[in-house]
Formats: C-alpha cells, sequence, structure tokens
C-alpha cells in the first residue's frame, strides 16, 4: 500500500535513506562496544635508604613497616654477600666516587634501578600467584582468566639478567603466572604487558633520582629509631614510577576478567611500593594491630579523639587485671599461699 501510494523515485530514496540510517545506527553501537577506551593511572614513588655501617659494609636500612626496604635487604645482601668480591668492587666503586665528588644518586643509580623492577616484578609475580595461580580460588584477587606460567628464562632480557632477581632467587624453581594471551615487553625503563584485545599495563621508570634530605619526612620515616653513628653514611634514594592501565572495548563482557586484572596490578603495585600510600595508610594499620593487642577502638572524627580512646581503653585493661589480681588473693586466702608456698615436688 506504502509502496503503490509513493513514486518510485521517491520509494527508492527513502530506502537509501533507512539503509544509510541503518548502517550509522551499526557502526555507533560497534564503536561503543569495540572502540571504547579507559585508562586508570597510579603515580608511585618508592624510596630506599642505603646504609653504609663503615668502610667496609654496605646494606639496606630495613626500618619501620615500609616493607621495600625489607624485600631490598635481601635481594641487595644476596648480591653483595659480606667478604664476596662483588662487595670489594662496589666498595671500591663507592669509595673512588666519593674521592671525585660524585653524588650518591649518579653513583648508585644502575643498581638502583635494578633493584626496583626487582622489586616490581616480586609484586607482579605476588600478584599473578593470588590472581591467577593455584591461589586464586581462595582469595579476594582471583580472576577467571586462563593462565601460563613463565620461569625465570622466559622473562625479557633486562629482567632475566637482572643480577639482584638471579642473586635472590632460584632460578630453576621461579615461575611467573600471567594471563594466557598477554605478551610481556620490557626495557631498562619501562614494561609492557599487553593483551592482544582488551588493552595494556604499561609501567614507567624516570630517570631522575632523588636524595632526601635530613629533616625531610622521608628520611626521618626510614630512620625511625636508628642510631647512627659518626662513620656510618645513609642515603635515602627516592624514584618516581608511573603504571597505566589502558584498556580497550570496556563494554564488552568478555573484556571484563583483562580489566579486572589490569586495575588489580595498579593496586597492587602501589600498595606495596609507594610511600606515599604507607603514610595514608599508617594510622589505620596501627589502629588494627591495637585492636589485636588491647580489644576494639571506637574511631573517632579526629586524631585526638582516637588516641583519647585508646589511652581510656588501656586504662580500662589496667585496671581490669589490678581488680583481676586483687581477687586473686582474696580468692586464695592467707592459709591457701602458705600451703602452696610449702609444697614441694
Amino acid at each position: 500500500m506504502l509502496r503503490a501510494a509513493l513514486p518510485a523515485s521517491l520509494w527508492s530514496a527513502t530506502l537509501a535513506l533507512a539503509s544509510l540510517l541503518a548502517l550509522l545506527l551499526t557502526l555507533a553501537v560497534a564503536w561503543l562496544f569495540h572502540g571504547r577506551t579507559e585508562s586508570r593511572r597510579a603515580c608511585i614513588d618508592l624510596w630506599l635508604p642505603y646504609h653504609f655501617p663503615g668502610s667496609d659494609k654496605a646494606t639496606i636500612a630495613r626500618n619501620g613497616a615500609y616493607q621495600p626496604p625489607r624485600h631490598a635487604r635481601r635481594a641487595f645482601m644476596h648480591r653483595y654477600r659480606s667478604g664476596s668480591p662483588a662487595l670489594e668492587t662496589f666498595l671500591g666503586t663507592h669509595a673512588d666516587a666519593r674521592a671525585r665528588g660524585q653524588p650518591f644518586q649518579h653513583f648508585i643509580a644502575a643498581d638502583h634501578m635494578a633493584l626496583t623492577q626487582c622489586l616490581a616484578l616480586y609484586v607482579l609475580h605476588r600478584y599473578g600467584d593470588k590472581s591467577l595461580g593455584p591461589e586464586a580460588p581462595y582469595g579476594w584477587w582471583g580472576v577467571e582468566l586462563p593462565s601460563r606460567r613463565l620461569s625465570m628464562d622466559d622473562l625479557p632480557s633486562p629482567l632475566r639478567d637482572n643480577p639482584f632477581l638471579r642473586a635472590d632467587q632460584r632460578p630453576d624453581e621461579w615461575r611467573l603466572f600471567l594471563p594466557e594471551h598477554v605478551t610481556f615487553h620490557a626495557t631498562e625503563s619501562h614494561w609492557v604487558l599487553r593483551h592482544r584485545r582488551y588493552g595494556q599495563v604499561t609501567v614507567r621508570w624516570f630517570p631522575q633520582l632523588a636524595v632526601a634530605g635530613h629533616h625531610s619526612q622521608a628520611y626521618q620515616t626510614l630512620t625511625t629509631r636508628m642510631r647512627l653513628d659518626d662513620n656510618s653514611q645513609l642515603h635515602a634514594v627516592g624514584s618516581r614510577i608511573e603504571a597505566i592501565a589502558s584498556l580497550r572495548r570496556t563494554l564488552l563482557p568478555a573484556s571484563e576478567p583483562f580489566h579486572e586484572w589490569a586495575t588489580g596490578l595498579l593496586a597492587r603495585l602501589e600498595e606495596a611500593l609507594d610511600f606515599g600510600y604507607y603514610l595514608a595508610t599508617r594510622p589505620a594499620r596501627v589502629v588494627r594491630d591495637l585492636e589485636w593487642k588491647i580489644g576494639w577502638v571506637p574511631e573517632g572524627t579526629s586524631i585526638v579523639e582516637l588516641l583519647q580512646a585508646i589511652e581510656g581503653r588501656l586504662e580500662a585493661l589496667e585496671m581490669g587485671a589490678a581488680i583481676a589480681a586483687l581477687e586473686e588473693d582474696r580468692d586464695e586466702g592467707p592459709g591457701a599461699r602458705d600451703e602452696g608456698e610449702g609444697f614441694v615436688v
């Protein structure tokens, strides 16, 4: 009926217009689902305190709850073992650099870069175990993705030849879990973990290093409770790491597992390495630790109220302990105490 009422030319134009609109709508939907991209970004400030207790010793201080120095110390000490030729060469090069007036951050730059990449690889390794490995079904980080295992020899060459990784781990036993369709590329300054369809994670190390002044927050935090004598030296060296998750096809349900894995990796890198994150979450960790030791502490609206609540809880515990001791003395009585003191096995 409609075709008979319209002229042939107008009918053809209507069909062409409808076809064009349908094509444009299809392209718009396809772009919406396949071309939509998002990105997540994390800036990480990583600090390591290099400690020289004497002319024949070198280590990394591990004072405090900030975790990177603890793991870095282990890798550093395994590479530069006491009395080893490697340590003698390191100390000799350091003495020459001091004699020439070379800034410490320039002297330590190569080792610091290798050491921080080793620490980031440890985070990726642990995250792979929790998200894709045997621990995945039982934890909060599990992701439903097929995975593959990489040996140390399968890593990109800058990581495969990392001296701290080689010294700290057993190459024949070390394994890294990655999503099945993710390729791992690395240079001396950046990593790329790329999925062939759904995006990639890029981790970049900035070449500039910073040395914290003795009155800076980083130096004071890293050396809390340390006693440094006149002959010892400590250099707190910081570097900036940028991690970016570039996510593609974000509206496709099939892309969700990889996107979850990629954003989870950014979160783990920040939680494990970032000094700013450590400082921001430090009060909450202290409160949780106290709750394990003294019981639940109500959280106030300020740090003053929180400290007052902790003080009140401690006073209540002390009073409870004193009352319990008095009741124990009263129940025993003088006769019971004398009888107990006179009993010999």
